[in-house]
């Protein structure tokens, strides 16, 4: 071997050792921006329907300090769980953060004698005759007394062996007079006009045989009427009824 070549493998081993003690840093990624919250509505908290508190805003930096734009989204003031979201970017760099929250809803109670109360229980009641619905509304802690929290009544007719609904349910009037509902002695109140018959007109499915052929038609006949009365209050609470007319 030559001394220049001698001299270039000297040269390139220890510039070999030299460069393997290095290694290239890794590039650093940008860091998200941070979020601060501001607002009463805080992680975990439930707030009774119609005293929810307003929406948070929320404030955000980047790494530098500097302010950058940050959106919230998901507020509710329904009945239910929700979830506030903030979110902020910087650099094409996202960085979100959230509060969950519950809506409660109203306490119903009713309705008050005379008419019982329960899933499969009917009120037998004549055709004709006027039912008096009494109930209370406790928004939270405090009892309501003003109408306006009562959003309707509807009655719907319904089968009378297991309840479910065999038309459509009908709004009931809350300001005829006789019939308008009105809060008196500690209750709300409103009376219901039943429908003048006992009975419904029902089409049903009618199948007979005649010889070796079967037979099916459809034919009208007379049904005991029985209904579902129930009430609505403005966070979607109900109370309901059942009533057959005799």
């Amino acid at each position: 071997m030559t001394p220049t070549k001698l001299s270039r493998t000297v040269v390139g081993a220890v510039l070999a050792v030299v460069l393997s003690t290095f290694s290239l840093a890794p590039a650093v990624a940008a860091t998200g921006p941070t979020i601060t919250w501001a607002g009463a509505i805080t992680e975990g908290a439930s707030y009774v329907y119609g005293q929810v508190p307003a929406a948070n805003t929320c404030a955000a930096v980047d790494e530098a300090a500097a302010v950058v734009d940050c959106t919230v989204s998901g507020y509710e003031t329904t009945v239910g769980s929700h979830v506030l979201t903030a979110t902020a970017t910087a650099a094409e760099v996202t960085t979100t953060q959230t509060i969950t929250y519950t809506v409660t809803a109203w306490t119903l109670k009713g309705f008050y004698r005379p008419v019982k109360m329960g899933e499969k229980v009917f009120n037998k009641v004549k055709a004709g005759s006027v039912v008096p619905l009494k109930f209370k509304v406790y928004t939270g802690a405090t009892k309501a007394t003003s109408t306006s929290v009562v959003t309707g009544f509807t009655s719907q007719l319904i089968s009378c062996t297991d309840a479910t609904a065999t038309a459509d349910p009908v709004p009931l009037t809350m300001t005829k007079k006789g019939y308008a509902l009105k809060y008196r002695d500690g209750a709300f109140r409103k009376n219901w006009k039943t429908a003048k018959a006992a009975k419904v007109t029902k089409v049903v499915t009618k199948v007979t045989r005649k010889g070796n052929k079967t037979i099916v038609k459809r034919v009208k006949v007379k049904v005991t009427a029985c209904y579902a009365v129930t009430v609505t209050t403005d966070d979607g609470s109900t109370l309901k009824a059942l009533f057959r007319l005799r």
